[in-house]
């Protein structure tokens, strides 16, 4: 298999959508590309695999790719009937032969159930397996074979001697996964993703792509990946606990956004372990995971398991050595709590202001935030639901090149929404002079332009921080005109100082007052966090709120009651 390594860019071509073979051109695509950019972690009997793959006959390669994007790895012959394939008798030769698909294998009764309906495993079961009333339900038949003969497999004919069909079974389910693992960095996406692209509904930045843009630098990455999936996989069906800590790499791992997954999963086990009240390991799995939690949780497990001289100090020094205003918010709570616990007095004060409170009682109508919107919102003072979107959506437009720098470990594919590093502790370190950049125009009024420019050119472009439904020009326009650069300024380098916590909990409403409060000064805006019955303010929520008195943003919690409808 011999495929250049020339094409640096992050588009691609995709299908035409009235082609019916569509979904075949953007398989060969995808097996083209990881041919450019990752043979050398293929072995070379995939190589020859991949070779005989494309060389198949048209109707056969896509009858295997139609397969290969149904759900299982079972089919019936009957049930695969595609018009632009034709007869998917005369497509299955070359497929069989060569081993894409194995022809009549044995099922258990639980595969047997999910490719038969009810009424063909009442009429058609072997007379020794079916002894059914008319009236049993299939989860019921389901449950009585699956008791029955437990994971015994037999042949469809054995099963059901009369019924007319044929199984097939796919036997390259692995070699597809590695090849789409290696297209996507994940396991998430799949070539839906191309279709989905074509219709319209999702658009992606297109970033230059050089050598070191790959996901994988090594054969046995992919295989940790693979490894990691399985264990989460594991996690989600509930296997116990150390089973799955086995599956895992034992130490960190040298590729960053792996090691983020590894730790990611260890967090995840850890918080299982500590609701199983199973603190030990909980402690264990946190100490060994860098997820940016796991050591506030690790606190949290030692001040529910050994609050003593040790761990105190351990908290002190960490608190010392927090960088991170949310890691250090938390860890301070736990400080105080195991304080009183240990009987002595806390080295750490809740000194938080108090936050302006707006009272309404409103009629009972929709939503509490559209409710106070249409309260307070005049025609010279307009009031939007906004919540995390207007100031994480001007973040993004101001820093566009910043947030999509081709840098290595931050794009794989050409279907992703945000750089791969997006979360990590260095993220804004490894561009920090683009951030720069981006953040100096606030200084020149130049920014107004680039990000009113942007939203045109990127309107529709997938972004994570983004909702282009809700971030509309006019409120574009009104926000640039009413909120200082000073503010925006001070917005923006909070959302750097910690992306992943500071992303969320900003107040839901914005009320924007363009020609100034009741015609005094100039244009200003304030704005609000809102709070139905029974709801309370969370931490991330008040901590932007207080953030923002500090620079002097206008602020306030609107706390709703609801009227008492009367009946007549």
């Amino acid at each position: 298999m011999t495929m250049p390594n020339t094409d640096h860019r992050s588009t691609l071509d995709t299908a035409d959508l009235s082609d019916p073979l569509y979904y075949l051109h953007n398989f060969r695509t995808l097996v083209q590309w990881v041919g450019r950019h990752h043979m050398d972690l293929l072995l070379e009997p995939e190589r020859e695999q991949i070779d005989q793959l494309l060389a198949l006959p048209t109707p056969s390669l896509a009858l295997l790719v139609r397969m290969l994007m149904r759900r299982g790895e079972q089919f019936r012959a009957s049930r695969l009937v595609y018009d632009e394939i034709g007869s998917t008798i005369n497509a299955l030769p070359p497929l069989i032969n060569q081993g894409w698909i194995e022809f009549d294998p044995a099922v258990d009764s639980t595969t047997l159930c999910r490719l038969l309906t009810r009424e063909e495993l009442v009429q058609t079961l072997d007379s020794d397996v079916a002894q059914f009333p008319a009236s049993l339900s299939k989860s019921a038949i389901t449950e009585h074979l699956q008791t029955e003969y437990g994971e015994h497999a037999r042949r469809l004919k054995e099963w059901a001697p009369t019924l007319d069909d044929q199984l097939l079974q796919l036997s390259c389910s692995d070699l597809f996964t590695r090849l789409q693992l290696m297209f996507f960095g994940n396991l998430a996406q799949d070539l839906s993703a191309f279709v989905l692209t074509e219709l319209g509904y999702h658009r992606f930045e297109p970033v230059a792509f050089s050598n070191d843009s790959r996901a994988f630098a090594c054969r046995e990455e992919v295989d940790t990946y693979l490894s990691l999936h399985a264990a989460r996989e594991s996690l989600e069906h509930e296997l116990p606990l150390g089973e799955i800590v086995e599956q895992l790499p034992p130490e960190p791992l040298d590729n960053a956004w792996l090691e983020r997954r590894r730790s990611r999963l260890l967090f995840e086990l850890g918080r299982r372990a500590e609701r199983a009240g199973d603190y030990e390991l909980a402690l264990d799995l946190y100490q060994r995971s860098r997820h940016t939690e796991a050591g506030q949780r690790a606190f949290r497990v030692l001040e529910l398991s050994r609050p003593n001289a040790d761990s105190y100090a351990a908290l002190i020094e960490a608190i010392t050595q927090s960088v991170r205003p949310s890691e250090r918010e938390a860890l301070s709570r736990i400080e105080r709590r195991m304080s009183r616990t240990l009987g002595r007095e806390p080295k750490t004060r809740l000194k938080r202001p108090t936050l302006p409170r707006l009272d309404l009682s409103l009629p009972c109508s929709g939503s509490v935030e559209t409710s106070v919107a249409q309260h307070l919102g005049r025609q010279d003072a307009p009031v939007f639901f906004v919540e995390n979107t207007l100031i994480n959506g001007l973040f993004a437009l101001l820093c566009w090149p910043a947030l999509y720098a081709p840098l290595p470990g931050a794009f794989f594919n050409p279907f992703q929404a945000a750089p791969a590093d997006l979360n990590s502790h260095d993220f804004v370190t490894r561009r920090q002079s683009l951030f720069d950049d981006a953040l100096s125009c606030l200084a020149t009024g130049e920014y107004r332009e680039r990000i009113l420019g942007r939203w045109r050119d990127k309107a529709g472009t997938t972004c994570p921080f983004i909702n282009w439904q809700l971030l509309g020009e006019e409120q574009i326009t009104l926000a640039l005109e009413c909120i200082p650069a000073n503010h925006l300024k001070d917005f923006f380098q909070r959302l750097l100082e910690d992306i992943p916590a500071h992303r969320s909990g900003l107040p839901d409403l914005i009320q924007f007052f363009p020609q100034g409060i009741d015609g005094v000064s100039g244009p200003s805006y304030r704005l609000i966090e809102v709070k139905g019955p029974g709801d309370r303010l969370q931490d991330h929520q008040r901590s932007w709120l207080e953030f923002c008195l500090e620079q002097g943003v206008e602020v306030s919690v609107c706390y709703v009651r609801w009227e008492q409808q009367t009946i007549d």
